[in-house]
């Protein structure tokens, strides 16, 4: 049977540091979000407003409809997965998720909700919080016991992941190539891609005297240089 890697959420500190919640099925989706701040201040003499820039605005991602299954325990078992499904069960795990959005006193002189991050296979994610956790309960035995779940987990960046080393073990010695762009890729997502971190957009547009990050489109051909 072909080897796979199972992602998982990891907490990094409190009370729950080190603790690994395996989602019992890898997502589909993922989806990266990263903006600034503008403020429009109208002119009785123009017809368009002022733009005053007011900062960067923190990074999100959102892992959407990650599948919790407790009705395949031999299959889990035969492929090697590890979780809570895996003894017939899916709430330990979700129940797990949802202390990751509590606050935690033993985390230094302001309690907060820990840092976690994201895991998959060679992937790291920078640190980020659980920002919201949510969970649609699909089937039920006899006793109301949860056996399938729909879950989405929204996070934030702790952290400003530009001042972060990358996260990818193998990016660093990537050869020169190039990649074509796609019919709706952005740059955040092709960096992601290829070196393991959507915050290498800025190292991808640099190397490409891009103007505007925001304005690629299908067809345009990138160069990827490795990270220095």
């Amino acid at each position: 049977m072909a080897n796979f890697e199972q992602s998982y959420i990891k907490c990094l500190e409190g009370r729950y540091a080190n603790t690994q919640v395996y989602l019992t099925f890898n997502p589909e989706t993922v989806t990266f979000s990263k903006g600034v701040k503008w403020t429009k201040t109208s002119k009785p003499t123009s017809d368009n407003p002022d733009m005053d820039f007011g900062g960067g605005q923190s990074g999100t991602f959102k892992i959407s409809d990650i599948t919790f299954d407790a009705t395949l325990p031999t299959l889990l078992s035969e492929t090697g997965k590890q979780g809570s499904a895996l003894g017939g069960s899916i709430t330990t795990d979700i129940e797990q998720l949802v202390r990751f959005t509590e606050i935690d006193d033993s985390i230094g002189q302001e309690p907060s909700p820990p840092k976690c991050q994201f895991v998959w296979g060679q992937y790291k994610s920078y640190q980020v919080y659980v920002q919201n956790v949510s969970v649609t309960y699909e089937l039920f035995d006899s006793s109301g016991k949860p056996l399938r779940a729909k879950v989405s987990v929204d996070f934030i960046e702790a952290e400003d992941a530009n001042t972060l080393p990358y996260q990818n073990p193998t990016s660093r010695s990537m050869a020169r190539k190039v990649r074509t762009v796609l019919e709706g890729e952005t740059l955040d997502w092709i960096a992601y891609q290829e070196y393991g971190s959507a915050a290498a957009w800025r190292h991808i547009a640099e190397t490409n005297n891009l103007d505007d990050p925001m304005d690629i489109h299908a067809g345009q051909v990138l160069r990827l240089v490795p990270l220095h």
